[in-house]
């Protein structure tokens, strides 16, 4: 069903909503997964009185689905959705915000960690296309 309309047709349209019945079947082990998860969450994470106490709770609740979307998409199709990568990146800098406006130390640990994790996966990224462009031009033998 992942496909591009045509510019005639509109997203939300009574049409899209059946063809998309049509072809739809529900993942009932992903649906347990997530419930399990969702309880396990609540349990270990509890409910507390203001909303600062709930950041962690709130933030695993929405990160939760995103990531388990990620792996089911990685485990079909061996590849990770840029889309997806950047709202949980921008996801990330919300609840940076919102953790430094209870306690700025806090924030400034998740940004620098956030500056290491994306400093090793940039290099990363780098040293493969170096690698490509020297194996793909001759000057890099095995």
């Amino acid at each position: 069903m992942n496909k591009r309309l045509p510019e005639y047709k509109k997203v939300f349209s009574l049409d899209l909503f059946k063809e998309y019945k049509k072809e739809f079947s529900p993942n009932y082990i992903l649906m347990i997964i997530t419930s399990f998860l969702y309880i396990a969450i609540l349990y270990r994470y509890g409910i507390g009185s203001t909303w600062t106490e709930n950041l962690d709770l709130i933030k695993y609740l929405i990160l939760t689905p995103m990531l388990l979307s990620v792996v089911v998409i990685d485990y079909k199709l061996q590849i990770i959705p840029n889309r997806l990568n950047l709202t949980m990146f921008e996801i990330g800098l919300i609840f940076t915000f919102l953790y430094g406006m209870s306690n700025v130390a806090i924030s400034i640990n998740m940004l620098l960690g956030m500056l290491a994790g994306g400093g090793i996966f940039l290099a990363i990224t780098l040293l493969g296309r170096i690698g490509i462009w020297k194996r793909s031009y001759g000057t890099w033998r095995c």
